[in-house]
């Protein structure tokens, strides 16, 4: 799976930047660092004396102005700074952020914990999530791998009446689905055998998609009928939503102080607690490769439109996948984050590899 990340790579990458000159953009560039460090609106007087900047704080105001009347940033009413606008922050995302690197001893730091770690998918997704919230201070959520698409493992139909028969499925994972299904005519368990046998050797593993598109072959109609349940029953599993996420870091995040309103932090505990929040922000992970960054209002229909979220997928691409990511206020270190996430989930995908042999 491609993980590359820098500036110009956001899956959700404007086709043409904004006109900016350089000089606004190491502006806009400088009130983003500064506020996501101090959480305090911007002033230029400020900016020319932490970046010792050889122009007046008087230039410096004007660009603010400038980048405030194209809606990169915002002057809240009680203060004459700046801060960020959601547009500010995604063209600094898109343009600005450089691409960094988690540094040697961190990955070591994060490797060695899962080495003493048992070799378990629960175990390594719920240190996964206490691992990027710790990293950057934020909600980390990750969700257990799961199959893209099952394979067959063998089947068996147990009679029950004597028109009835219990269609059991052993997939991949060891994933045990039933059916009961009415064949329209008395069946014995002798015959029933001899069908769960010659279908197990037909489809043994093999998808739904190719299970249903199986060149036809001498076989009752009792038997089609049951290829098309098999296939009915893999697609629905193949369909099923990822599992919730292991969430951890819910108090670093509410230290946040975005959040010292009680509504905030109401809108968001209920997100979590609905399941509705990932649900929501899930499918900005699944419709392309490497680092997702979903800004504010971007996640729609939720009650986080004042967070930002970092995802990612990991895994083996097309067999077996998961998500994993960081919710924080949109005043996140973005380039911090994006290289935490981009980190685990490739080390991730290094475990999954080795435990799947």
């Amino acid at each position: 799976m491609s993980l590359a990340w820098g500036p110009r790579k956001s899956a959700a990458k404007q086709t043409q930047p904004p006109v900016l000159t350089k000089r606004q953009e190491k502006i806009l560039r400088f009130v983003i660092l500064d506020y996501v460090q101090t959480a305090s609106p911007v002033a230029s007087e400020g900016i020319v004396h932490r970046h010792g900047l050889a122009i007046s704080s008087a230039t410096v105001r004007n660009e603010m102005a400038a980048l405030e009347e194209i809606g990169f940033l915002a002057a809240p009413h009680t203060s004459a700074g700046r801060i960020p606008s959601e547009k500010g922050y995604r063209y600094y995302v898109e343009w600005l952020m450089e691409e960094v690197e988690l540094p040697a001893s961190e990955q070591n730091m994060i490797r060695h914990q899962f080495h003493q770690s048992k070799m378990d998918m629960e175990e390594w997704t719920r240190l996964s999530a206490a691992i990027l919230s710790r990293m950057v201070s934020n909600l980390g959520l990750v969700t257990l791998p799961k199959l893209v698409q099952c394979r067959l493992k063998h089947l068996r139909l147990v009679a029950l009446q004597e028109n009835l028969a219990l269609l059991i499925l052993v997939l991949q994972e060891a994933k045990v689905k039933q059916r009961v299904l009415d064949f329209g005519e008395a069946v014995s368990q002798e015959e029933l055998d001899i069908i769960s046998l010659r279908l197990t050797n037909l489809y043994k593993g093999l998808t739904s998609d190719q299970i249903s598109d199986a060149p036809p072959a001498p076989r009752q109609g009792s038997e089609e009928r049951l290829r098309q349940a098999i296939a009915e029953m893999m697609k629905a599993e193949d369909d099923k939503q990822y599992p919730e996420p292991h969430v951890d870091g819910l108090r670093l995040l509410l230290l946040q102080p975005e959040f010292a309103s009680n509504v905030r932090i109401r809108g968001i505990v209920e997100a979590l607690e609905s399941k509705a929040l990932w649900h929501a922000i899930l499918p900005q992970v699944l419709t392309g490769e490497g680092i997702r960054v979903v800004i504010g209002n971007e996640s729609p229909d939720t009650p986080i439109r004042d967070c930002s979220v970092v995802l990612a997928r990991y895994g083996i691409p097309g067999e077996v996948e998961g998500a994993l990511g960081v919710l924080g206020p949109t005043r996140m270190a973005y380039a911090r984050t994006v290289s935490t996430v981009r980190y685990l989930s490739s080390l991730m995908r290094e475990l999954i590899v080795e435990l799947s042999g």
